[in-house]
């Protein structure tokens, strides 16, 4: 049975998650009160014990930022200093590597991390040396990844804050990076703490290593209850550990989080299957199919993974239902551009690439990595 598992890479793997409204059909969660408080003891259990702070900074970091950064400079001058201390290939060279959830002072230590982990680094730093600094989520075009039959959805997050002169500063760690409409939400660092726990929770599913990967997802669940994906992330790993009755339950919390959770019912659907419940699988498999059919990030995802295969005429027919449903994202040009450039045809490369290019050139775009990591500001209204 394929899975589909949520993280923020920021970077974290999460079941594949789409929202777009009307395609999920009801599904009941009708649990009474008495039921639903005994799922919930039987899954979460007591509190655990949580003494870990994901932004403390060791002895080390800090007398490195008291040396290097003088608390009299204004804000901008000490984010320059602050990242020339931390990602300069001349100085610490801290750079990304999205198979690593880690720590402020991990990352420092192995000197690299995913996007949450190179995140938490920056803001811990940020904060000690006087600068404002949050975490923020970005909703980025969906990007697939899979492991074995472990389907991975990554999510992406950035640090922020306030600027003197009126405006707001961008550190940005993920390669592939476009901002597009840049829908954003500014989180707590306890929300953030959830993320990290979610990510080692889906890591923990990948690997096998089921225990750690239910010990993570409940320190997740403890921080933030109505953390859909983390819901879905449980019922992952309770299906893999053989507690069918935890996995529904998991499943479709999920859903009654997030109505628009589509990882969450597509994993329900193939539960169901599974289980031989197949009406009740019947009555959602259609949609998720269609719902997939009618996604053009998730047809692209598949003309990636037949392309790896060596299937060229299917990743083709991939890509041109990507392009017929969303016909400006250069993304899918490029991907043909690759395509017929293995096949050999210099005429259709040249035009696949132009059109990306006449398609990027719309998109607001981050300036280019310097020092690991992308930095801007924009000089907005701020309330003080």
């Amino acid at each position: 049975m394929s899975l589909i598992i949520a993280v923020q890479r920021l970077s974290l793997p999460l079941l594949i998650l789409f929202l777009i409204s009307g395609c999920i059909p009801q599904v009941d969660y009708d649990y009474d009160l008495s039921t639903e408080k005994a799922m919930l003891e039987r899954i979460l259990g007591d509190r655990p014990a949580d003494e870990l702070d994901i932004l403390a900074l060791s002895p080390e970091i800090r007398e490195l930022l008291d040396r290097e950064v003088s608390p009299n400079w204004g804000s901008r001058r000490k984010l320059k200093r602050l990242r020339e201390i931390l990602y300069s290939e001349d100085e610490l060279n801290i750079h990304y590597d999205a198979s690593n959830t880690l720590t402020a002072t991990e990352t420092f230590r192995v000197g690299s991390g995913n996007c949450l982990s190179m995140t938490s680094l920056f803001i811990a730093s940020a904060r000690y040396v006087g600068v404002d600094a949050k975490f923020q989520t970005v909703a980025v075009d969906p990007t697939w990844d899979h492991s074995g039959s472990t389907m991975i959805r990554y999510e992406h997050i950035v640090a922020t804050g306030k600027v003197s002169g009126g405006g707001i500063y961008v550190v940005d760690f993920l390669p592939e990076f476009v901002i597009g409409d840049m829908r954003t939400n500014i989180i707590s660092d306890e929300e953030a703490k959830a993320l990290y726990y979610n990510n080692l929770g889906a890591e923990g599913v990948i690997d096998g290593r089921i225990q750690d990967a239910l010990d993570n997802l409940r320190l997740a669940l403890w921080l933030r209850p109505d953390f859909s994906d983390a819901w879905n992330n449980m019922g992952a790993a309770m299906r893999r550990h053989g507690d069918y009755d935890a996995t529904e339950f998991s499943y479709l919390r999920a859903m009654h989080q997030d109505y628009n959770n589509y990882s969450a019912l597509s994993n329900l659907t193939q539960f169901y299957r599974y289980l031989g419940r197949n009406q009740e699988a019947k009555q959602f498999a259609r949609r998720v199919e269609r719902y997939r059919d009618q996604n053009p990030y998730f047809n692209y995802y598949l003309a990636q993974v037949n392309f790896d295969r060596g299937d060229h005429a299917t990743a083709e027919r991939y890509l041109q239902r990507s392009i017929y449903l969303k016909r400006d994202e250069p993304d899918f040009y490029l991907a043909m551009a690759r395509l017929h450039e293995v096949r050999g045809n210099n005429q259709k490369q040249a035009l696949m690439l132009t059109l990306a290019e006449q398609y990027r050139s719309g998109e607001l775009r981050a300036p280019e990595r310097r020092m690991n990591h992308r930095y801007w500001t924009m000089t907005i209204e701020v309330n003080p």
